[in-house]
């Protein structure tokens, strides 16, 4: 007879759930571990980003397990698939970078930034030009003027033939007039780096984690950055050198399609506890990276939605898109 009943009440409280609009999973987040899918290289910034959310966020997800999934393959299609394919479920997050938006842009994966849900904007990893140490170059208009005395001279070194670093130097060429700099693309960024430093290439368009350690050994020199950056505190940014611009390689954590305003904001609260824990803040300082929080969660989603289109609009110029 008390078993009858218990089997009444439990079937009354879902009822009740139903009733108030809140699916039972909503409604006792978090039930279970948390995901959160990388489709970076691992030991990447992005990858890197994702694991230090893991580590600090069991203490503001009640204590849940939380562990990272890399999912890699298809510019970032597997894991954005398997993202979506967890439709409502707020136990799965990704980490969202400039670089999806780009893929988004050039139509080489068939998603859009409406197929997830926005979160959180958390930080900016600012754009960079860096030479040789012995290089003639001592300004960005040293540089660019060269370029344009001798055009096709100059060569600039960077990550990938249409990717966010690319992009990130087509706005500044653009800036400063658009000079004659041939884009010598590699598979990474230290690729990259290593090209410059071996006088393969004139200049290496990156961040400044991946130039870091040839700073400190004084092989290679900063032109300019595209934002401020508390490690390159004497380093003029792209706007003390005349190019009203700062492109930015940015990351942020998105959800599956399907997570209510109630389930979105939670997590966006959550995520926010995260990032202000301490473990987190040494991530951060330790990696170098600056802080630039957007926690409205619609405002993110604006961004990431401009963002593919102001992308796609310049690859568009440039001849890059996949179905043109």
């Amino acid at each position: 007879m008390a078993r009858g009943w218990l089997r009444r009440l439990a079937v009354l409280a879902g009822i009740g759930l139903i009733a108030c609009g809140a699916a039972p999973e909503e409604a006792r987040f978090p039930s279970g571990p948390i995901q959160i899918v990388s489709w970076a290289t691992p030991g990447g910034p992005s990858d890197l980003l994702a694991r230090a959310l893991a580590e600090a966020a069991p203490d503001h997800f009640d204590g849940q397990r939380v562990t990272v999934m890399t999912r890699q393959g298809g510019a970032g299609a597997a894991g954005m698939q398997y993202l979506r394919g967890r439709a409502g479920d707020p136990h799965v997050l990704g980490v969202f970078t400039a670089s999806g938006t780009v893929n988004m842009a050039t139509g080489r994966i068939p998603f859009a930034p409406g197929d997830f849900t926005p979160i959180l904007r958390i930080q900016v990893d600012p754009f960079l030009v860096a030479v040789r140490d012995d290089s003639p170059f001592h300004t960005l208009e040293n540089l660019f003027e060269t370029a344009r005395m001798r055009p096709g001279a100059v060569s600039m070194s960077g990550f990938g033939a249409a990717s966010a670093h690319f992009l990130g130097f087509q706005r500044l060429r653009a800036a400063a007039g658009a000079p004659d700099i041939r884009w010598i693309a590699y598979a990474g960024s230290g690729d990259a780096v290593v090209a410059a430093l071996g006088g393969h290439t004139d200049a290496v368009h990156t961040n400044y984690n991946i130039v870091r350690e040839h700073l400190r050994a004084g092989t290679m020199r900063v032109l300019a950055v595209a934002l401020p950056l508390t490690a390159l505190r004497d380093t003029p940014v792209y706007r003390d050198a005349g190019y009203d611009l700062a492109p930015v390689h940015w990351r942020g954590v998105v959800g599956p399609p399907g997570l209510s305003p109630e389930v979105r904001a939670d997590l966006r609260d959550r995520l926010l506890a995260t990032i202000r824990a301490a473990g987190f803040q040494e991530y951060m300082a330790r990696a170098s990276m600056e802080y630039a929080v957007m926690d409205d969660s619609d405002a993110f989603g604006h961004w990431i939605a401009e963002e593919v289109e102001t992308s796609r609009a310049l690859l568009g110029r440039l001849g890059l898109l996949v179905n043109e």
